[in-house]
């Protein structure tokens, strides 16, 4: 099948997060399977203005496409939402990473009113798609509640993960935890609650004083966090160590941590937790959004409910101090996260796309 990709996100994963991630990876996975794939992307680094350079991006599409032939044409997200409404031939799919309609509830100021225009762009996109991708049940639901979409209209195509890489991060890496490594992974947006995670640790410490925070990452957040952390005089027992640019960096400090922690209210999927679970980490998250979908609870790791860091702090203490429940969590998420591997979900990928391709 010939597949072309519409994409103007950030296109490595140490700048735009999970979101390039998956897609680098569904890329290679139907490409292993014999599908052949064309990424199209903003053609220069100019302008700097992400979202100018994504909308400029959008408008020479239309063109560019016309001249060329595909089986199967998908856009991510905004992308793609002026050829969506062209009509013509060739099936269009839009994929869904995240409902910008339901992060833009957790911004304000200038960053929620330009999630509230992308969020009218995401929404034509999705309407005149002859068929909508996204990751979980939750994402699904939002798509009805923001921008209408009914639910038949919608396929489900989790994200998914290079296990084999994972594996041997582990044979080179052995285990190097200490029993008090708490880790976090993530872009740093208000969503995401690293807050609370940071007023956990000031009663997490009071009862394990060799507690650590290990949080990874760069974002919107970070210099608020940095300064949340000062005022509550967490000392050494956070450490921030900003967006690694070697991927492989952040799955060996998964080897080092004890606990993976990310306390955030609004996941449309949440990879960082797959990746935890491949590494083998117990989970400490929340009960919002899709994070119950991925990280079953009292099996992978213990939720809570959102934005309470005494919940939070309980949890995290609760496996500190029980190291065989860690093991126990541990080894069942090693276990289920054999169904993201990519080579499944791009298997999905085609299923849920083939009704539309007449090849």
């Amino acid at each position: 099948m010939r597949i072309a990709f519409l994409d103007s996100w950030l296109q490595t994963a140490v700048d735009g997060s999970g979101t390039a991630a998956s897609i680098n990876g569904l890329e290679g996975a139907l490409q292993q399977q014999g599908h052949k794939i064309t990424r199209f992307s903003p053609f220069t680094e100019r302008p700097a203005n992400l979202m100018v350079r994504r909308l400029l991006f959008n408008t020479q599409l239309p063109a560019l496409l016309r001249t060329l032939q595909y089986d199967l044409i998908v856009g991510f997200d905004i992308d793609g939402v002026l050829w969506s409404r062209r009509g013509g031939n060739t099936p269009y799919v839009c994929s869904i990473k995240g409902i910008i309609a339901e992060e833009l509830l957790h911004e304000q100021g200038s960053t929620r009113a330009t999630f509230r225009a992308l969020a009218q762009l995401e929404r034509h996109n999705v309407r005149n798609a002859d068929l909508v991708l996204t990751t979980s049940a939750y994402a699904r639901a939002a798509l009805g509640r923001h921008y209408g979409i009914p639910g038949r209209r919608v396929r489900l195509v989790s994200e998914g993960i290079d296990l084999a890489h994972y594996e041997r991060i582990a044979a080179e890496t052995p285990r190097q935890s200490d029993g008090c490594t708490i880790l976090c992974v993530a872009r740093q947006y208000p969503r995401k609650h690293i807050a609370d995670l940071l007023r956990a640790m000031v009663i997490v410490r009071q009862r394990v004083p060799a507690a650590r925070a290990v949080i990874i990452g760069d974002g919107p957040e970070h210099a608020n966090l940095r300064a949340l952390a000062a005022e509550l005089q967490l000392g050494t027992s956070v450490e921030f160590l900003g967006a690694l640019p070697d991927d492989d960096d952040v799955r060996r400090w998964y080897r080092r941590a004890d606990i993976f922690c990310l306390p955030s209210v609004q996941e449309g999927f949440g990879m960082v937790f797959v990746e935890a679970m491949a590494s083998g980490l117990p989970i400490v998250a929340t009960t919002s959004a899709a994070i119950p979908e991925v990280v079953p609870r009292n099996r992978a790791g213990l939720l809570v409910p959102p934005a309470y860091p005494e919940a939070l702090a309980g949890a995290l203490l609760e496996l500190l101090n029980n190291p065989e429940e860690r093991a126990i969590f541990g080894a069942f998420g090693k276990q289920h996260v054999q169904q993201y591997e990519w080579q499944r979900v791009a298997r999905q990928f085609i299923a849920a796309v083939a009704p539309l391709v007449h090849t």
